[in-house]
């Protein structure tokens, strides 16, 4: 079996990691840069349950807070996205979904673990995660949100000085981005073949360019719009730097959606949630200032920028149609939803599966594709 994977980001890379489990040697990715390198400006904090519903009032509330005091900025939005958001609006999936949705997340969970258990060459931190809230209030609607979460995870309500208060998830995990991915590489898909190039044409038949595959899986992130499906782009930026963390666990700043990851040898600083295409980083710097709060910075590594892909209301968009199966949309989600992601897509190549129900819900309306798909795929 022939198959092709169109983006190297991480659930591109967790696609190619199974169907090599599964045998499948003939695999080639085309990613017009280095594997990863749409997804690891992520914080790597593995939460699952964190989940966003964004085709609801309040989400679009929380927006408008986030726009105020300058987290957010609404640049663009995908046309099609945006029309589906708002015939959408407060609509409830069916329970199937949540369901499949809670499997997704214990298995991507379990599978971070089971790789660690292998070799934790990735920073892999199973410490939970901490969400702190600066505003009495805004603490107490976080506390209600957990009650009500349809993930009924496990959670504790914790006092960390200098703030109203925070929530403490136990289950969750976290890891370094650019160690996972230096893994991936060079141990899990050394032998597989990699091309590096924009992507110009993709078809039902499973041609990629002008190459037959028995089987192509479009994993590249935002770009996937470009198959007629309705997906935006959340730009975030991430910093790796040296410094003194105030806390020992990854914490997200409820308020401000700053993630702070500490790790063996640097600290993870993220930020942003831009409604934007572009590939500007000019307001990448305000997140790490805001990172500041919890974290004595003595110097910055690197900063990485990427692009979240989105769906209308946040739930993965994951099936085949003829010879291409396409796995996007987990928004904020890409890495803790990617070994999911990409089991789903490796057993939709393979014909284990035929469709994943209201995952699918979009796939019906992938056409061809001629023009220029930048594979550079967030996660």
């Amino acid at each position: 079996m022939k198959v092709g994977i169109v983006g190297g980001g991480i659930v591109g890379m967790f696609t190619a990691y199974y169907l090599k489990r599964e045998g499948i040697k003939d695999i080639t990715i085309y990613e017009s840069n280095f594997l990863g390198s749409g997804s690891i400006h992520a914080a790597g904090l593995i939460e699952p349950y964190r989940f966003d519903k964004m085709n609801t009032i309040g989400m679009i509330v929380k927006m408008l807070k986030y726009k105020l005091i300058g987290s957010t900025e609404v640049k663009t939005v995908d046309r099609y996205w945006l029309l589906e958001l708002l015939k959408n609006l407060n609509k409830d999936p069916p329970e199937e979904a949540w369901q499949k949705l809670r499997e997704m997340a214990d298995f991507s969970l379990k599978e971070y673990r089971r790789m660690a258990e292998e070799k934790n060459d990735f920073d892999y931190h199973d410490d939970g995660l901490i969400e702190l809230y600066k505003d009495k209030k805004e603490f107490e609607e976080g506390i209600e949100d957990e009650k009500n979460n349809p993930f009924h995870p496990k959670y504790e309500v914790v006092e960390v000085e200098g703030f109203a208060g925070g929530i403490y998830f136990p289950e969750l995990s976290r890891l370094s981005t650019e160690k996972f991915v230096e893994r991936m590489e060079k141990e899990e898909l050394n032998d597989i073949k990699v091309i590096r190039k924009s992507v110009s044409k993709v078809k039902l038949d499973g041609t990629i360019e002008d190459e037959k595959f028995d089987i192509v899986i479009v994993a590249a992130g935002i770009w996937t719009r470009y198959l007629n499906l309705p997906v935006t782009a959340f730009k975030g930026y991430g910093y790796r730097v040296k410094g003194e963390a105030k806390v020992d666990k990854g914490v997200v700043l409820a308020e401000e959606g700053i993630a702070v990851s500490p790790l063996s040898d640097h600290i993870k600083v993220t930020g942003g949630f831009d409604a934007d295409f572009s590939c500007t980083s000019d307001r990448a710097e305000l997140f790490l200032k805001r990172g500041s709060l919890l974290v004595d910075i003595s110097y910055v590594i690197d900063m990485n920028m990427g692009f979240r892909p989105c769906s209308p209301d946040g739930f993965p968009i994951i099936g085949r149609r003829e010879n291409v199966v396409v796995a996007t949309g987990a928004c904020r989600l890409g890495w803790s939803f990617a070994p999911a992601m990409g089991k789903f897509a490796s057993d939709l190549a393979l014909g284990k599966i035929k469709d994943l129900g209201y995952m699918s819900r979009y796939v019906k309306n992938i056409k061809d594709f001629t023009g220029t798909i930048p594979t550079s795929s967030s996660a």
